[in-house]
Order: C-alpha cells, then structure tokens, then sequence
C-alpha cells in the first residue's frame, strides 16, 4: 500500500464510529503548536 501511494495511488474507506470525536480534531496552527510543546519535553 505504501509503495508508491503518489504515483500509483491507494484509496482508503474509513467509518467512524463516534462522529462527535471530529470536534476534538486540531486544526493546522493548534497541531502546529502542540508538536513544538511536546517536542520541547524531550
């Protein structure tokens, strides 16, 4: 599967199973910055 997945290309189906978990997704900026705050504890 992830031998060439920008050349050939794969496709995923994922079903969730508690669609309120989506609220508790970062957005780009808070992904950003929990990274640096966890990289910082190592």
């Amino acid at each position: 599967v992830n031998a060439s997945p920008y050349e050939n290309g794969w496709i995923i189906k994922v079903e969730m199973a508690d669609q309120g978990e989506l609220k508790s997704l970062m957005d780009s900026d808070k992904y950003t910055k929990f990274c640096e705050e966890e990289d910082s504890k190592h």
